[in-house]
């Protein structure tokens, strides 16, 4: 289930009192644990009636225990279990059977003395044990998946707006793309997309967010290097490149992470020159190889200035460049200029 259904049912109250929270999307579900402490439990009194167990450490009896315990001030006990091992880890604890009876009775009953919410962060969601399974079952679950692009524009816009700011269509659209949200096997989600929302805002002057605020804010300092340094080896411009280079080079590390985006890059653009050729469009493109459009975009418009046999060799020279790195055979900075100055030529 989405976070839709999550509020649709905690609204008309039919969450009961046991409920497994898991998915992609930890915002979401920090979202809905939030919400289900504030109704039910006073700021003053949460240090009594909140209580989160480390799941990893945690045993069935240790949450039964804390289950079972009746709220001092409040309507609802809280007790929130984060990562309980058994649920996404094949191991057994003793108690096991007896805390999915719980989950069960609780699930159906309004009256239990306390609301026992299992969370299973993304890192640990990508797949349930059959205990796990069984325990969905007993309880109410939901999983919290990324959200459908109108809920993310909505997403985005409130808070946009929220702070005084506007964002034109154009823009919101940008953010998305450059954010690689829905990037296949993308690891940004909405606590980051929330924190560099709140930098845009921050950092925005005047009224409204253009385009090159969200390229500094949202792409970061890196990608933004790599698109130019492979626009700049893509014209031919030796000069720009070296002093796009010359820039990366000053920071502890940055060229390592440099090489390693730009082999991403041209494995991009030798994608891209390949699957043009069978007549593909961008998009076509883009959601066949699951990369972002937009980065896709940018690799497709500078491999066009390259021959496809050209690509190959340049990315063959990369990995060759990686490797001589690894094993000491050159400076990984001296590297990274010496690549510069092959692939603009």
């Amino acid at each position: 289930m989405a976070y839709k259904d999550f509020a649709n049912d905690y609204k008309n109250n039919m969450t009961g009192n046991s409920l497994l929270f898991y998915g992609a999307e930890d915002y979401l579900m920090s979202w809905a644990v939030d919400r289900i402490i504030e109704d039910n439990v006073e700021e003053e009194y949460r240090d009594i009636d909140v209580r989160t167990l480390d799941g990893e450490s945690v045993s069935a009896y240790d949450i039964l225990s804390e289950a079972r315990a009746y709220s001092m001030f409040s309507p609802k006990r809280i007790v929130i279990v984060k990562n309980y091992l058994p649920l996404y880890k094949n191991t057994s604890d003793t108690g096991m059977e007896e805390l999915l009876s719980y989950a069960e009775e609780a699930a159906r009953n309004d009256d239990t003395s306390s609301m026992l919410v299992f969370v299973i962060e993304s890192m640990n969601s990508g797949s349930l044990t059959s205990y796990g399974r069984d325990l969905s079952k007993k309880c109410n679950s939901y999983e919290f998946t990324r959200l459908e692009r109108s809920d993310l524009n909505a997403f985005i816009n409130k808070r946009i707006r929220a702070a005084g700011k506007m964002l034109g269509s154009r823009e919101l659209t940008h953010i998305i793309d450059v954010s690689g949200y829905y990037n296949r096997g993308s690891v940004y989600y909405l606590t980051h997309l929330d924190s560099d929302i709140a930098k845009l805002v921050g950092a925005c002057e005047g009224d409204s967010i253009d385009k090159r605020l969200i390229d500094e804010v949202v792409m970061g300092e890196t990608d933004k290097y790599v698109f130019d340094l492979v626009d700049s080896l893509a014209m031919g411009r030796t000069e720009k490149a070296l002093v796009i280079a010359e820039t990366i080079v000053r920071e502890d590390d940055g060229a390592m992470a440099v090489l390693a985006l730009l082999t991403k890059q041209f494995e991009i653009m030798y994608d891209s020159l390949e699957l043009s050729d069978k007549g593909m469009s961008i998009s076509q493109m883009a959601k066949l190889t699951g990369i972002n459009e937009y980065r896709f975009k940018k690799a497709y418009k500078a491999a066009m200035g390259y021959s496809l046999g050209r690509v190959k060799n340049l990315l063959t020279d990369l990995y060759n460049t990686d490797r001589d790195i690894k094993n000491g055979d050159i400076d990984r900075n001296m590297a990274l200029e010496l690549f510069v100055v092959r692939a603009s030529r």
